[in-house]
């Protein structure tokens, strides 16, 4: 299917889900169930993440407003790209370099481990929960649901501790009429007036992208793309002044890491020989050092770690020679053309 084909299927289930919630917004709440979930992570002998899921008892007058929230957002994406005031695009990592507003949409079959949620889809009822109860929550979700219990779509939400307000105040004051302040014994939750993602019909539509990576965990993903990565470099023909430098380096830095999933995905470091580090060196003004070793080959050369960006410059195939004015660029956004 070509780009365009992707983004118009993609839109026409965009409007499938914004036709699913106003739908919902005529129909008794109570009948088709809104739940609130946390997702905490659970201890396994895999290396794969899997998470267990519990609801939170919900009060009459919260259900309808968390699926108001949901509907709203979804509302001002939709409006946002009428306007012209954002762009639809499919999901990419290379999409947090560039300088416009996404609404980026991926096909679940996409995204890392995504099986394990899996019993969100089903309808299945899942045992109560508190925030405050241990472990930390990963994330949390808000699913609604048909009345005929055959359609879904859940709202994936980052957590974050401050929506526990006053855990560690020894006086917890509310506001109340006249603006009095009046102590409150219980702790005080709150739900951010945002959504990061939504999943409808097999799709998951991005509203944040960072937020989104935080809740299906990219960042481990990030790591095995990584070791791929390193583990090649080791063994290919260009040498390293200080091979375990450049491993710390990358391993340390969650934005490096972030780095390392452009480069496995772009693949050009696969072919890349002692030749490609002498032409950088000799036709780019460029921060990535390089170094002639005894056997007369380029080395390259780090003198910290953070110079790992630049090393990355290089095997990210970053450096671009112009066809037209044979000047000779760095892109770091780079969009196959």
């Amino acid at each position: 299917m070509s780009s365009s084909s992707q983004d118009e299927a993609a839109l026409s289930t965009f409007e499938g889900l914004r036709q699913f919630l106003n739908e919902l917004d005529s129909t008794d709440t109570a009948d088709n169930g809104v739940d609130l979930l946390l997702a905490r992570e659970e201890e396994t002998n895999s290396d794969e993440v899997a998470y267990d899921f519990k609801r939170i008892k919900l009060g009459d007058d919260i259900a309808p407003e968390l699926e108001t929230l949901v509907r709203e957002k979804v509302e001002n994406k939709a409006e946002a790209y009428e306007n012209d005031s954002i762009r639809f695009d499919s999901y990419s990592l290379e999409n947090r370099d560039r300088d416009e507003t996404l609404l980026q949409y991926e096909d679940v079959e996409n995204i890392p481990q995504f099986q394990h949620f899996d019993r969100l889809l089903q309808g299945q009822r899942f045992q109560h929960t508190s925030y405050e109860e241990p472990p930390k929550p990963e994330f949390q979700a808000i699913r609604l649901r048909d009345e005929d219990d055959e359609d879904v779509a859940i709202a994936f939400l980052n957590y974050r501790r401050s929506q526990i307000l006053g855990r560690k105040s020894w006086i917890r004051m509310k506001t109340g009429g006249s603006d009095t302040h009046r102590k409150v014994d219980e702790s005080i939750l709150s739900i951010p007036d945002r959504v990061d993602a939504v999943y409808y019909d097999d799709t998951m539509f991005i509203f944040d992208q960072n937020k989104f990576e935080k809740v299906f965990d990219y960042l481990e993903e990030y790591r095995r793309r990584a070791d791929d990565v390193i583990n090649h470099l080791e063994e290919s023909d260009i040498p390293f002044q200080d091979f375990e430098l450049f491993k710390d380096a990358i391993h340390g830095n969650n934005k490096v890491l972030r780095l390392m999933y452009k480069v496995h995905e772009r693949g050009a470091y696969e072919n890349m020989t002692p030749d490609d580090a002498e032409y950088i060196r000799e036709n780019f003004e460029t921060d990535v050092k390089f170094e002639e070793n005894e056997d007369g080959n380029m080395e390259v050369m780090m003198d910290n770690k953070l110079d790992i960006f630049a090393v990355l410059r290089f095997f990210n195939d970053d450096h671009v020679d112009s066809p037209i004015t044979d000047e000779q660029y760095v892109s770091l956004s780079k969009r196959d053309a």
